[in-house]
């Protein structure tokens, strides 16, 4: 009997511990059930065993076994996840009150520094943003590519000096996106006098955040300390930087440090605020690389090996075609490339968001539940690690077609794809601001990369991806060493001459989601004119575009058709092929004739 009820209390113990929370209700007093919970094979606990030896796997038999919201229980918390573009609604047209940033990434803190970001107050991190997306707009990104091509150029006539050779593309791609981003981001006196010292530092910063940080940031583990002295030695290196850019009569604000030397808060009663601070405009320029050279180097090698590996179909053939428009037919390689020509680069962005949907650098996007969340006949309570994974729902067959194929022709074919599938950058209101600086880097170098070398993989085998890793990248191994040979004038015209079927353009009239029915008039529509309440016409779609101002690479340009039909703009030949899909995430409803 004493064995029994100690079995007995230790399962009602569990149970407290990690299933019982207290039940969402809707507004009329319904209880909501709460999502059902994965255990895998073993009961209570299997779940989290299996979630911690291989994440994704564990979310994609969740989703097998019990749809597309569930819930896996983890040494005391919920995590509950959300798969599939109806569920996606839930959680990326979410307010901050509803669901929180700063609860699941506050580890970073030790990275980014105190007051910044998501140590921030939700008002003061508002601003940082808006920073931030303005050092990322259009204006600036066109000063960005000339600097993009000469470290490019510079790097490879360093590193691959030969005739022929082999190299590791991960390690490739990973030195030239930071080299590229720092130049772009932290100016030319850091890359010239300073990089090799900052380059040191953002590795310590780097090996710093490992999964054991996400629950004990401050745990004085080896690692931690070296990051946390590496962390105090760049806002000292910064500080000198920065004074000297400040003491110039007229600041080059050429890159984002010299940017950000200028930008203010806002003070009380609208009245212009205080400068930055050392100390934040060293965690902004941190949060950038880290968001940047990440994503940008793991994604590029991705996208790299799967068109080396599937040269018979051919895409690697169109993209060279497309890049050798921009060769230089007299001294080889590419010419000086500049913005508007990284516009017209249509099927190079798609080999790139291909990759990038195959192997999303972040297999998990989280947020904290603020107030209880309803989807069908579900409630996720309050307290809830909510979760998405975009590495789990952007191979989901019955949202894009043969999903666990490299496949970038289905970006000009698959036009009728449902709100928030693609989720490479995120979504909704706290997408990813520095997307459009991404695709401008990875289309700058390719562009110089493949107008100088054709390149060839060492073996047919593609690399596993590195789940153990917080950004998720390849194994490095045979599997991501590649030769390359210099190409000659003669190779690059032969690229240029190719025949290959032509490219749909944007031209494709865009159609509204299944489950967007709603209509409005255009009298509706032209009511939401403001910066902070901003609705457009597309096609005769209604897209309200409030959240992405902030985002828009043309800055404030989006607004000039607010409330109106922004067709022509939209159509225009300043915006690239992704902008389908990434504004297909604001479609409300159809125009009503």
């Amino acid at each position: 009997l004493l064995a029994a009820a100690a079995v007995v209390g230790l399962v009602a113990a569990v149970y407290l511990l990690f299933i019982a929370p207290s039940p969402v209700k809707t507004k009329d007093g319904k209880t909501l059930d709460l999502p059902p919970l994965y255990t895998g094979s073993i009961p209570l606990i299997g779940g989290l065993v299996e979630f911690i030896k291989h994440p994704l796997q564990a979310v994609r038999a969740g989703f097998k076994e019990k749809g597309d919201i569930f819930t896996i229980s983890m040494l005391g918390k919920r995590l509950t996840f959300l798969i599939g573009p109806k569920a996606h609604e839930v959680f990326f047209n979410a307010t901050d009150a509803e669901l929180g940033q700063e609860e699941v990434y506050k580890f970073m803190t030790a990275v980014f520094g105190k007051g910044i970001v998501y140590d921030a107050p939700s008002h003061i991190r508002a601003q940082q943003f808006k920073f931030l997306g303005k050092g990322l707009r259009t204006e600036r990104l066109k000063s960005y590519v000339p600097l993009i091509v000469e470290e490019t150029r510079r790097y490879l006539a360093e590193k691959l000096n030969e005739q022929s050779g082999e190299v590791d593309i991960l390690d490739t791609m990973s030195e030239l996106l930071i080299l590229t981003a720092s130049r772009c981001l932290m100016g030319k006196e850091v890359r010239e006098t300073l990089f090799t010292q900052v380059a040191t530092l953002y590795h310590d910063l780097d090996q710093g955040i490992t999964p054991l940080s996400v629950f004990a940031p401050n745990l004085p583990t080896p690692a931690h300390l070296k990051r946390d002295r590496a962390r105090v030695e760049m806002v000292k290196l910064f500080t000198k930087v920065i004074e000297k850019r400040r003491a110039q009569k007229d600041i080059d604000t050429s890159d984002m440090l010299g940017y950000l030397c200028t930008v203010r808060y806002k003070g009380e009663g609208g009245k212009e605020g205080r400068l930055l601070t050392t100390n934040e405009i060293t965690g902004f320029l941190i949060a950038l690389l880290f968001a940047g050279q990440h994503t940008s180097s793991v994604t590029s090698t991705w996208s790299i090996l799967f068109l080396l590996n599937q040269k018979k179909k051919g895409y690697i053939h169109r993209m060279e075609k497309e890049l050798a428009a921009f060769a230089d037919f007299e001294k080889g390689g590419a010419k000086d490339v500049v913005y508007d020509d990284t516009t017209k680069m249509e099927f190079t962005e798609a080999c790139i968001q291909e990759g990038l949907r195959m192997y999303p650098p972040l297999i998990l996007l989280m947020r904290y539940c603020r107030v209880g969340r309803e989807y069908g006949k579900y409630g996720i309570p309050k307290g809830d690690i909510v979760v998405t994974s975009p590495g789990a729902a952007m191979r989901l067959d019955d949202v894009f077609k043969s999903a666990n194929q490299y496949n970038p022709e289905r970006w000009f074919t698959e036009k009728d794809l449902p709100k928030y599938s693609f989720l490479g950058f995120g979504g909704g209101r706290h997408a990813c601001l520095g997307g459009a600086f991404a695709y401008l880097q990875m289309k700058t170098i390719f562009t110089v990369l493949f107008n100088t070398y054709e390149l060839e993989a060492v073996t047919t085998e593609m690399p596993k991806p590195n789940y153990a890793a917080m950004v998720v990248g390849p194994h490095h191994g045979t599997p991501t060493r590649v030769r390359y040979r210099k190409k000659t004038i003669k190779d690059i015209k032969d690229s240029l001459d190719l025949k290959v079927p032509e490219i749909k353009s944007m031209s494709t009239k865009l159609e509204a989601p299944a489950d967007v029915t709603a209509e409005y008039t255009a009298e509706e529509v032209a009511k939401h004119n403001k910066e902070d309440d901003l609705w457009i016409i597309v096609d005769d779609l209604v897209f309200d575009v409030t959240s992405y101002v902030g985002q828009h690479p043309g800055g404030l340009r989006i607004m000039k058709n607010a409330g109106g039909d922004s067709t022509p703009g939209f159509k225009g030949p300043q915006h690239p092929s992704h902008v389908l899909t990434t504004i297909m995430q604001f479609c409300i409803g159809k125009l009503k004739k």
